[in-house]
């Protein structure tokens, strides 16, 4: 299972506009989230009719347990039957309390520069969007004790998020969190991350190679997920 971070560079432009190769790729982790929790969700179903056999009873949540994996079931095969043959289903976001926290503070800043629609009352639905497309996260962690890691002691906490989560890769055109331009390996207390741009993440690292891009419609998320920004 593929894991990244998307830093607000690549975040921003993905979930504040529906065109574009960064909303395509969100579509994709949505898409990931979703077979993840319908993984998690069978697991935790058969847990429970193991333990109605063991007990004769009907355990406490399994009701609502095999609702919840209905609907993310439903939520799945929507966005299966629209996405090329070849999506993959495995790749997946990763996040933490300081990377949301960073996220929401730039939507109030310069969300209105990508998007002039967005609205004060769209920025805590968004913060929810993102947070249930980012199918796991980090240990809890005091962004003030994240270590020295960049340039930019405010990016810290994100490539700390992308290390302690055990991501793969950390996506970002932040020249501080990707001095080097293409690559950047960050290594701290056994973890490590590689931090890249966005184009040399969809060019070297990105598969399927031969996925048809021009397939994907970034008005798709709504199908999955809720979107603010998508006003009827």
């Amino acid at each position: 299972m593929p894991r990244v971070v998307l830093d607000t560079s690549v975040s921003l432009p993905a979930t504040l506009s529906p065109t574009g190769m960064a909303r395509k790729l969100w579509v994709l982790l949505a898409y990931g989230a979703l077979n993840h929790q319908v993984e998690q969700h069978d697991m935790e179903l058969d847990l429970l009719r193991a333990e109605a056999e063991t007990t004769a009873t009907q355990p406490t949540g399994l009701k609502h347990s095999a609702e919840e994996a209905e609907a993310a079931e439903q939520q799945r095969a929507i966005l299966r039957e629209l996405l090329p043959h070849n999506a993959p289903e495995q790749w997946v976001a990763l996040g933490s309390a300081a990377l949301f926290d960073e996220y929401e503070r730039k939507v109030r800043e310069i969300g209105k520069r990508l998007n002039p629609n967005v609205r004060e009352t769209d920025v805590r639905p968004l913060r929810r969007q993102m947070e249930a497309i980012c199918a796991a996260g980090s240990p809890p962690f005091d962004p003030a004790q994240a270590p020295i890691l960049t340039r930019d002691r405010r990016d810290d906490p994100i490539v700390y998020t992308a290390l302690l989560a055990g991501a793969n890769y950390l996506i970002s055109d932040d020249h501080d969190i990707v001095p080097d331009g293409h690559e950047h390996h960050y290594e701290h207390d056994q973890h490590h991350v590689l931090a890249l741009t966005f184009s040399r993440f969809l060019a070297v690292y990105f598969q399927p190679t031969d996925l048809d891009w021009s397939a994907i419609d970034g008005h798709w998320l709504r199908h999955a997920y809720q979107d603010p920004l998508h006003r009827t």
